[in-house]
């Protein structure tokens, strides 16, 4: 089977430091690899796979830092959404199946299809998705198709890594740590007001843009002079995995329904348990009592630190190295394929089938037009004769 896949422009494939769908498509392609089938990638220049890359952006234009930054950044969105449409638009005779990690497949619902939706289902959205009749769609957990039931979804794909980049860390050091966006969704506040509560160190990482900018002035950063607090910015893949690795818990206070949550994977390879606000995909990914914690907020969380704290790492480790990794999503995308091809080929046949009957009809139409004209003829020529003989 040949896969087209289809990226954001926003980061290179993999990511070098923050980008957690992006790092989901490098293993996807990875695993497609492994198991034999062909993969080309529409997404940016710069971008690192084993693959056929085909460049809708020369290098990779991240989200603006600044609100300034916006108008140039939506035109030059606009412009590789064109772009995009007119590359894929050529390959498209030469694949089997386009997959989209978010770019619109709207003028290919004629073609199998498949998007992947990463973020969570909104009420701004809604009206989008309603308009997509022709277009299949996976969600990265069981909970993300609860907010739209309705939409033509193939499968619950989780996502997954490669769990041996992980290593298990036996006796972790006495640290919690917060890992993701710095804004209100994701509440690194009050991880660090948790923390700071029951006395242990909490190191944070992850990236500030504008649209969280003033809540990380005013709830966040007025806590860097903690001596329990350690800001350490945006950091790359290694300090990532290291600081996970080390932790005595990952903290994950995300107020909204998040789809799935990739610090909480990557912090269970390593054998770190997870204490997370019991939303969205949480439930899915934490076996409660075991591998973490589920609450209904961080104060109820604080009684039960010492219980997370006992947790097998051993156990938490090869839990999600057997249920979430990179073999086990390729292979269960590999299934939705299938069903998209299969939901085509059914609809070629009912298309060729109403056209045939359509056909059909026609000629009946015709041969009793024929018929009719031709018996008009006789009729008119015995008129002519009678005529004649009189």
């Amino acid at each position: 089977m040949k896969v087209a896949i289809v990226a954001g422009p926003y980061i290179p494939v993999p990511p070098p430091r923050y980008g957690g769908t992006e790092r989901v498509i490098a293993y996807l392609i990875k695993g497609l690899i492994e198991k034999g089938h062909e993969v080309v990638l529409l997404g940016p220049g710069d971008s690192n796979v084993n693959c056929e890359v085909i460049p809708v952006v020369d290098k990779s234009i991240f989200f603006p830092r600044t609100k300034a930054g916006l108008p140039a950044f939506e035109k030059e969105l606009n412009r590789v959404e064109k772009y995009t449409t007119k590359k894929l638009k050529e390959i498209l005779p030469s694949v089997d199946i386009v997959h989209s990690h978010g770019f619109d497949l709207r003028r290919f619902g004629h073609f199998p299809n498949l998007t992947t939706i990463h973020g969570p289902i909104i009420f701004q959205q809604l009206e989008y998705y309603a308009k997509r009749q022709n277009l299949y769609f996976a969600s990265i957990s069981k909970n993300q198709q609860e907010a739209y039931p309705d939409l033509q979804w193939v499968g619950a794909v989780y996502n997954g890594e490669d769990p041996k980049e992980f290593p298990i860390i036996k006796r972790p050091e006495d640290y919690v740590c917060f890992i993701g966006r710095f804004d209100r969704e994701k509440n690194p506040h009050l991880a660090i007001e948790l923390a700071l509560s029951y006395g242990i160190k909490i190191k944070l990482a992850g990236k500030i843009d504008y649209l969280g900018d003033d809540y990380f002035k005013s709830e966040v950063k007025k806590y860097f002079r903690h001596p329990l607090v350690e800001f350490l910015g945006e950091i790359d893949r290694k300090q990532t995995i290291k600081l996970l690795c080390k932790a005595r818990l990952n903290l994950h206070p995300t107020g909204f329904r998040e789809p799935f949550g990739l610090t909480v994977l990557e912090a269970a390879y390593c054998g770190t348990p997870t204490m997370a606000i019991a939303r969205g995909s949480m439930p899915e990914l934490i076996e409660e009592g075991r591998t973490g914690l589920l609450v209904e907020d961080l104060v109820e969380g604080y009684h039960q630190m010492d219980e997370l704290f006992a947790m097998n790492r051993e156990y938490i480790a090869r839990r999600a190295r057997r249920l979430f990794n990179y073999q086990v999503m390729s292979k269960q995308y590999v299934r939705a394929y299938k069903k998209v091809l299969k939901i085509f080929r059914l609809r070629q046949r009912e298309e060729e089938k109403i056209r045939r009957i359509t056909l059909k009809s026609k000629k009946e139409l015709e041969s009793v037009y024929v018929r009719d004209v031709r018996r008009r003829e006789i009729q008119q020529r015995i008129k002519l004769s009678k005529k004649g003989r009189s």
